[in-house]
């Protein structure tokens, strides 16, 4: 499997490591500004979500140069936000020709942030990975559970294979990616696109993915407390808003870190090292390499959960989603 450059191995470090000096940096910032993530543990969902939207947007900062066009699908109960974020030099498709296409899934726990809380990072996708992004304003939890968000996602894959080209795709070269929550639905689309009658996925951008409902880790046990951000009490409460308090915590189209993983495209996984999710990513590249899938798994051992929000602030994950994007542009070109 050529594709294969890191696979997992048991000589990843796991214990604690050293938070980069940026994201200390980037804190104190917030805090002077009077803004801090959003705690949905402490403040009514409503109160969150809005907490999310504006400290959001003091991370992300200005908008990066992009050409921005809104659309919609039609979902499983109704229209489905879409955004098309096109870099200003053309990107991989040079000049007027079509662009590969990155469809991608925000975090937030499937209950919180939105495409527009993830404004930068999607636009330095576009820009590093020489695509047009296709960013989906999937329905949020409790409103909706799942299994409604799985089909968002296969309308959303849908949507571009069938209009794609209308709007400057290429159906023939589609990605699919996502943060945390949106991790998990982006390798929840890679094995449901496995029996779709369209062109197959080419591969996929994994960062920091909630994968299972499972808190029995090392990494739980090492950074669930809250030390680097986020803690295991606020991850179980993402799961409740998401599966109900009797769904069935094992079924793999909820948790696809317990899926059949045979047959899926090559996949860039990234992990935080300073988070309590990091072994949900490590998992998934052992079963990975079980199932002969080519992938390449890196550690970001000084970052912890989100970092993909603190690129304006915080090199190492700048560099971090840079080096994403770069895999999601070699293997989209042509």
């Amino acid at each position: 499997m050529p594709d294969t450059i890191l696979p997992f191995c048991h000589g990843l470090p796991l214990r604690r490591g050293l938070l980069d000096p940026g994201v200390a940096e980037l804190g104190a910032l917030a805090a002077r500004a009077g803004l801090a993530p959003a705690d949905p543990l402490r403040q009514p969902l409503a109160e969150a979500r809005d907490a999310a939207e504006r400290y959001h947007a003091f991370l992300n900062g200005p908008a990066l140069p992009a050409e921005v066009r809104e659309v919609e699908a039609v979902g499983p109960a109704g229209s489905l936000r879409l955004r098309l974020i096109r870099p200003v030099d053309g990107g991989a498709g040079g000049g007027d020709a079509p662009l590969p296409v990155l469809i991608y899934f925000h975090g937030g726990g499937f209950a919180v942030n939105s495409i527009d809380t993830h404004d930068r990072l999607l636009r330095l996708l576009a820009r590093h990975g020489g695509v047009a992004v296709c960013a989906v304003g999937y329905s949020l939890a409790p409103e909706r559970r799942y299994p409604h968000q799985r089909g968002e996602a296969l309308a959303a894959l849908r949507w571009v294979v069938r209009h794609g080209a209308d709007h400057g795709l290429d159906p023939e070269r589609i990605a699919v990616g996502g943060d945390s929550a949106g991790a998990n639905l982006a390798l929840g689309l890679a094995l449901d696109a496995r029996s779709e009658a369209g062109p197959p996925l080419s591969f996929g951008m994994l960062l920091y993915g909630m994968f299972a409902h499972d808190f029995d880790t090392e990494s739980h046990r090492l950074f669930g407390g809250g030390d680097y951000g986020l803690t295991t009490g606020r991850m179980r409460w993402y799961w409740r808003q998401y599966l109900g308090r009797d769904a069935m915590t094992r079924d793999p189209g909820a948790a696809p870190l317990l899926a059949d993983l045979r047959g899926l495209p090559p996949l860039h996984v990234a992990a935080a090292g300073l988070d309590c999710l990091r072994d949900d990513s490590l998992r998934l590249a052992r079963r990975l390499e079980e199932a002969n899938v080519p992938h390449r798994l890196v550690l970001h051992d000084a970052l912890p959960h989100s970092f993909a929000g603190m690129t304006r602030h915080v090199r190492a994950a700048e560099d971090a989603v840079i080096q994403a994007a770069d895999a999601v542009r070699l293997h989209l070109r042509r």
